[in-house]
């Protein structure tokens, strides 16, 4: 049987390549085209890792899991304070909505309301009373 005739080996771009090349062609894709399927490099050897090197490599993963654990506190506080500036907000908002609706009352019926406004307006304070304390007494920071 005849022997295939290989290819001739074609000289590299780079004069600094000193091993064998592989040709990717742009259009395929996948691990072998990116050059992931070869083995990964081993680690160090566990033999010549000494007590001071692991020393060394807890503290760094101390720190690392102290400055995650700090960021996170450091969040949940930005977090609660923009919560409290949006409550507050909120409050003087239905404070001055509550203030212009009465004025606005006031200066179109004077101390002469209507019955029925008076009534609505009874209303929607005594159910906003009563939903209010079924709120507060359902918080579970109580």
């Amino acid at each position: 049987m005849a022997d295939p005739k290989k290819p001739d080996r074609k000289v590299p771009s780079n004069p600094y390549v000193t091993g064998p090349t592989r040709i990717l062609d742009a259009s395929s894709s996948g691990p072998s085209a990116r050059g992931g399927g070869e083995a990964p490099r081993p680690g160090v050897r566990p033999e010549l890792v000494t007590d001071g090197m692991k020393a060394h490599r807890r503290e760094i993963e101390k720190r690392k899991r102290q400055a995650s654990i700090e960021k996170m506190h450091l969040e949940i506080q930005t977090a609660d304070e923009r919560k409290s500036i949006w409550k507050w907000t909120f409050r003087v908002v239905l404070v001055l909505l509550i203030f212009f609706a009465y004025r606005k009352m006031q200066d179109a019926y004077g101390n002469q309301w209507p019955m029925w406004e008076t009534w609505i307006v009874l209303a929607i304070v005594l159910f906003v009373g009563i939903g209010w304390l079924l709120w507060y007494l359902n918080k579970t920071e109580l």
